[in-house]
C-alpha cells in the first residue's frame, strides 16, 4: 500500500512559480569564530545580508546543509558540528528548504545525526535526505509541496558518508538506481506535476562532470526527474539545458555542481558558487513550461563596517561596484577572477543574472551576459 507523502502548501498565487537552488553551506573552523559575538553565542546573519533579498524574492529557496548540529563543543573540518544559529539565521535570511544528505551528515556519529534532525523539527523547517528510521523515510521521501498551483516533489541522494556507517535503524539516502527510480514513480503517482532531483556527487575540485555524473543524470531524466541540480565538488561544474539531445526534447536541465554557498575555502575556483534560479509556468492545459538561468556570487572574508565575517557577495555587482562592499584590491583581483571564470565555464549552457534593490524592498532582476 502505497504511504501518502507529505504536502506543505506554499502560497496562493496561480500559476508560475520562481524556485532558487544554493550551493554547499559549509562550517569551517573560520566560520565558526567568525560567529562568535562577544559575552557569547553567535551570529550568522551579517553572512547573508547581501544576498537575503534574493532569496526573499523567490517563491522557495533551496540549499545544502553540509555540516551537522550535534551541540557544543563546535568544530570545523573533517568532521563539521556547527552552532544552531547557522541554521536560524540562514533560514531567517530566506532559505525554506534543505538537503540534508551528503557525505558529512554523519560527521557526529548518530548522536550528532539525530540532534541536528531535531534542530531542524524543533524550528519547523522543512528537510529532506536523512531519516531517523524506515518507517520515517517511506513517510517523508519524497518530499511534496504546493506552491502556487504547482505540485513538486523532492528527491536528494549522496554517492557517501565519508566511511562513516549509518548506523541502524538511521537512513541516509544513498545514491541506489532502482531506489531512486522507484521514488520518482512515487512521487508521479502521487501527483507530482515536476520533480526535482539533487544529488550530491562528483569529484571534489574538478570543474567539469565526469562520465559517472552524466550517466546517473541521463538515467533521473529518463525514469521522470524534470531537474537535476548536484553538488559536492566545491566548485562550479559545467551545465546543459540539453541533457539528452538525442530525446529532442529541451529544455532537459542538468547542473552538475553549483559550489560552495559558503565556506572557508580560498583557493581558485572554490571562493564562490552560482544559485540557480528556476522559472516553472503552467499554461492553461497544464502543461509546464520552464526555463533556468544562473547567478554567481563570491565570498569575501574580510571587514564590511568594522566586522570580520563571511559575506555572500553578488558578484556582478561587486566586480562593477567594489567600494559598495568595502573591497580592497586583493579581493576584487580574487572576485573578478572567480566570477570570469565561471562565466567561461558556462558561457553558451546557462544563461546569466543579477539582482538590485529597486525603490523601497523592490527586487529587479536583470538577465547580464
Amino acid at each position: 500500500m502505497a504511504v501518502m507523502l507529505p504536502l506543505v502548501v506554499l502560497g496562493q498565487e496561480e500559476g508560475s512559480l520562481r524556485i532558487v537552488f544554493c550551493g554547499d553551506l559549509m562550517g569551517h573552523g573560520g566560520q565558526i569564530k567568525a560567529a562568535a559575538v562577544e559575552g557569547g553565542g553567535y551570529d550568522y546573519s551579517p553572512c547573508f545580508k547581501f544576498i537575503e533579498g534574493y532569496w526573499k524574492g523567490a517563491d522557495l529557496t533551496v540549499a545544502n546543509f553540509e555540516l551537522t548540529l550535534a551541540g557544543p563543543p563546535y568544530r570545523g573540518y573533517p568532521q563539521f558540528s556547527s552552532p544552531d544559529q547557522v541554521l536560524i539565521d540562514a533560514h531567517k535570511a530566506g532559505i525554506g528548504l534543505f538537503t540534508t544528505v551528503n557525505n558529512h551528515c554523519m560527521d557526529s556519529g548518530k548522536k550528532g545525526f539525530l540532534r541536528t534532525l531535531d534542530v531542524f523539527d524543533s524550528l519547523g523547517i522543512p528537510h529532506l535526505g536523512t531519516y531517523r528510521n524506515d518507517m520515517e523515510r517511506l513517510e517523508k521521501h519524497p518530499l511534496l509541496m504546493e506552491k502556487n498551483g504547482i505540485r513538486l516533489a523532492f528527491v536528494t541522494y549522496t554517492y557517501g558518508t565519508n566511511g562513516l556507517p549509518v548506523v541502524e535503524p538511521l537512513v541516509a539516502n544513498l545514491i541506489d538506481t532502482l531506489q531512486m527510480a522507484s521514488d520518482i514513480g512515487e512521487a508521479r503517482r502521487q501527483g507530482a506535476e515536476y520533480v526535482i532531483a539533487m544529488v550530491h556527487w562528483g569529484i571534489e575540485y574538478q570543474t567539469k562532470a565526469n562520465k559517472e555524473q552524466e550517466t546517473l543524470a541521463k538515467y533521473l531524466l529518463e525514469k521522470g526527474a524534470d531537474i537535476v541540480i548536484g553538488g559536492h565538488p566545491h566548485v562550479v561544474q559545467n551545465a546543459t539545458m540539453d541533457a539528452r539531445p538525442e530525446n529532442k526534447k529541451e529544455p532537459e536541465i542538468v547542473v552538475y555542481s553549483m559550489g560552495n554557498l559558503v565556506s572557508n575555502q580560498r583557493d581558485v575556483n572554490t571562493d564562490g558558487g552560482i544559485m540557480i534560479e528556476l522559472q516553472l509556468k503552467k499554461d492553461e492545459k497544464g502543461k509546464i513550461e520552464q526555463d533556468c538561468w544562473y547567478m554567481p556570487y563570491w565570498v569575501y572574508r574580510g571587514e564590511y563596517d568594522g566586522l570580520y565575517q563571511y559575506y555572500i557577495l553578488p558578484s556582478y555587482d561587486a566586480t562593477k561596484n567594489p567600494e559598495k562592499y568595502q573591497l580592497e584590491a586583493k579581493d576584487l583581483k580574487a572576485l573578478t577572477v572567480f566570477d570570469e571564470n565561471t562565466y567561461l565555464r558556462l558561457k553558451g549552457q546557462l544563461k546569466e543574472c543579477s539582482y538590485r534593490k529597486g525603490e523601497g524592498d523592490t527586487i529587479k532582476y536583470e538577465l547580464t551576459r
